[in-house]
């Protein structure tokens, strides 16, 4: 390096260099230069003393304690930086799948198949499902638990709890199975309203594709009130129909809004493939609200058969006085 001529005057004399958003400065007694801005190379070439990453020139005292004090307004312009790298709605969808994640669960199941020579063999399957309650009631859809002699659930945690049929309706394609964890290790998901959703809302699926815990698929809401043949005698009613990837496994998983709310369970995929070619449907939440307490506990319906049998007795009873 050639230095400066005796007595030239520096236009700056320079502390230490910093590199910002891919431009240099230098910080120096004035203040802040953009090293682009310096006249020459000269302007540098003449600084005493040799730079140091923290004590800045070793010629210039003082200089370690600015650049301490410049540091954290650094590091907070990269952050804003590595932050501005998403958008709001891959910060939304984050912030609702780690949310959410808890409350998903995996679903392994066992039948008894035979096979050509009429030899019984376990047959297993998978599939997904969401606590509902803090009792480890689990909301599914029932053409995964149907007919199955061993049911075991994965919860996020990793732990494995067997689980046992509690409710079914055959006519929605949904069941409910209950496990016996501990109530700390049990992270219900709320249900939200179907009734306002709008074709192009965002919505997430989550759930257990060919076996894969815990898998994100993000679309939108491509239509509402579907009425969706499953097999031969199961209609779902007010269907949500979905671009959200869904695929084998991802049965009895959730469909959720960008509140972190459930909104629909998913059920049925419309495919030549068996695979997910963008065309899903979510039995819709409202369905869920309103079937979910008779899943839940007998009692409800108990209740509303015996009220039924009692208005029955009565009309006949009131019939027969008039006659």
């Amino acid at each position: 390096m050639v230095p400066s001529p005796p007595g030239e005057k520096h236009e700056a004399d320079p502390a230490f260099l910093l590199f910002i958003r891919g431009k240099t400065f230098y910080i120096v007694k004035g203040g802040l230069k953009d090293a682009a801005a310096l006249s020459s190379a000269r302007d540098c070439m003449g600084c005493r003393g040799k730079t140091s990453l923290l004590g800045g020139f070793r010629g210039h005292r003082g200089h370690g304690a600015l650049l301490w004090l410049f540091l954290p307004v650094v590091f907070l312009t990269w952050g804003a930086s590595v932050a501005s790298a998403l958008t709001k709605s891959e910060e939304n969808t984050i912030r609702v799948f780690q949310q959410v994640a808890p409350g998903v669960v995996n679903i392994t199941t066992t039948a008894i198949a035979h096979d050509f020579f009429f030899n019984p063999y376990p047959a297993e399957g998978s599939g997904s499902g969401f606590i509902a309650t803090g009792e480890g009631h689990i909301v599914t859809s029932l053409h995964v638990v149907r007919d199955q002699s061993h049911l075991e659930v994965t919860l996020a945690d990793g732990s494995k709890w067997p689980a046992r049929l509690a409710g079914s309706a055959p006519e929605s394609d949904l069941a409910v199975i209950r496990i016996e964890a501990p109530r700390e290790a049990l992270k219900p998901l709320s249900l939200g309203s179907s009734k306002e959703l709008r074709v192009g809302q965002k919505v997430l699926a989550v759930g257990n594709p060919f076996g894969l815990g815990h898998t994100l698929t993000a679309g939108t809401v491509s239509s509402v009130g579907r009425d969706v043949r499953i097999g031969r005698d199961v209609v779902i009613r007010g269907a949500i129909q979905t671009n959200a990837a869904i695929n084998p496994g991802n049965s009895g998983g959730p469909l959720i809004n960008s509140s972190g709310e459930v909104i629909g369970v998913n059920t049925a995929i419309l495919s030549p493939t068996g695979a997910s070619v963008g065309i899903g449907f979510a039995i819709p939440s409202e369905t869920v609200r309103q079937l979910l307490p008779g899943l839940v506990s007998p009692w409800p319906n108990l209740v509303a058969w015996i009220l039924a049998a009692l208005l029955v007795g009565w009309f006949l009873w009131w019939l027969r006085r008039r006659l």
